[in-house]
């Protein structure tokens, strides 16, 4: 075989060869370029879910802070409507002994004053205009029904003049015991209930 001949075939089995790795060389690429692609999509759609994930949580994390709020909002508006309609009821107090049934409502807060303190000696401290309105044959007439309930002797003296807006404050002679049945306190220690039954007509 001449040189030009083996320099030939040596030149053909070059290039053949240099085909065959550029072909397999380009497989190679194709094929980790499509794996990429694959990876990248995988990726793409991971993402988008995390994405999702994150999306749908935010959703429900507003809308559980709008839950909220809004249970706020409505249980001020709800104090705020108990508050008024409690002031309302305060207004109202300040006129009840304006009302014709006041002087039967004043005769029970006084018998249960009494009674509270245990009877004996006690002495009755009401507003002027009340102090005026319960005379001695009021007093008795109280005296006997208490005595009733008790089943001892009771006298009752009217004591100072105090400012409330009706009913009774009731001492025992030596002021060891004492029942604020002023209608402010009456209504103060029935507050919660009065609140209760207040949001009970409105809600």
């Amino acid at each position: 075989m001449g040189a030009d001949k083996i320099t030939s075939k040596i030149l053909e089995d070059a290039e053949r060869n240099a085909n065959s790795i550029k072909s397999e060389a380009q497989m190679e690429a194709d094929k980790i370029l499509e794996d990429a692609k694959k990876e990248a999509e995988k990726r793409k759609k991971e993402i988008i879910k995390k994405g999702e994930k994150e999306a749908e949580m935010i959703k429900n994390r507003i809308i559980a802070e709008a839950r909220l709020n809004a249970k706020k909002k409505m249980l001020k508006e709800r104090e705020k409507l108990i508050g008024m309609a409690v002031e309302k009821l305060k207004e109202d107090l300040t006129k009840l002994p304006e009302k014709g049934e006041y002087k039967t409502l004043l005769s029970k807060l006084i018998i249960e004053g009494i009674t509270s303190v245990g009877g004996g000696e006690v002495i009755l401290e009401l507003n002027e205009r009340d102090y005026e309105a319960i005379d001695s044959k009021k007093l008795w007439e109280i005296e006997n029904k208490v005595e009733e309930v008790l089943k001892k002797p009771i006298i009752v003296k009217k004591g100072d003049v105090v400012d409330i807006i009706g009913g009774c404050i009731v001492k025992t002679s030596d002021n060891s015991k004492i029942c604020d049945n002023s209608l402010e306190a009456v209504f103060e220690r029935n507050l919660e209930d009065i609140k209760g039954k207040v949001a009970g007509l409105l809600f």
